[in-house]
């Protein structure tokens, strides 16, 4: 499949805006991709934005990140309306309840309006990605990305293929874990 995680115009897309997904919004923004962010629940993709947006001011201020990273880090994240906005993402990783039925539907929703080159990643860790998949017509393209809270600040991601996953997108996951600044272990 024709997927370079490291074009500089990749798109992650996330969904559930929580504590993991806007760690993982946050780390993707400051990798230098664009984000798509969205939540069910109205209000809290943009209050997810404006979480990073305060966390990486704090940063500027403790010398840690420069103000011109940091406002183009904020600039790169945008909020969706609908979940079709998030699946036009090169990559949609979703950070919602640890509950398989819930999972599996959002999937087959991604799968219908998602292109057919498109990674779909779940954060989960404790629900295994083969049964995430297990309805979808192209569970091949389906992975895992677990993060640990606080993402920022926990450096390690387990990249989780199913049993269906494709190499060039376990491949694809790991790249992109090390383009967050995170140190992919493939488990």
């Amino acid at each position: 499949m024709p997927f370079d995680p490291n074009a500089a115009d990749l798109t992650v897309g996330v969904i559930g805006t929580g504590t993991m997904g806007r760690g993982i919004m946050q780390v993707s923004a400051q990798g230098g991709m664009r984000v798509i962010a969205y939540d069910e629940k109205p209000g809290a993709a943009q209050a997810a934005k404006d979480y990073i947006a305060k966390t990486l001011a704090g940063l500027v201020e403790k010398g840690r990140v420069t103000e011109g990273d940091a406002k183009a880090a904020v600039d790169r994240v945008t909020v969706a309306s609908d979940l079709a906005e998030v699946a036009k993402a090169d990559v949609v990783i979703e950070a919602i309840l640890e509950q398989l039925e819930a999972k599996q539907a959002l999937f087959a929703k991604l799968e219908a309006h998602a292109r057919p080159d498109a990674i779909l990643a779940s954060n989960t860790s404790s629900i295994p990605i083969t049964a995430i998949a297990s309805k979808l017509k192209h569970p091949e393209r389906v992975g895992g990305m677990h993060f640990f809270n606080p993402v920022p600040l926990m450096r390690l991601v387990e990249i989780i293929p199913g049993l269906r996953t494709a190499p060039w997108v376990t491949d694809a996951m790991m790249a992109l874990g090390r383009r967050m600044t995170r140190e992919p272990v493939l488990c």
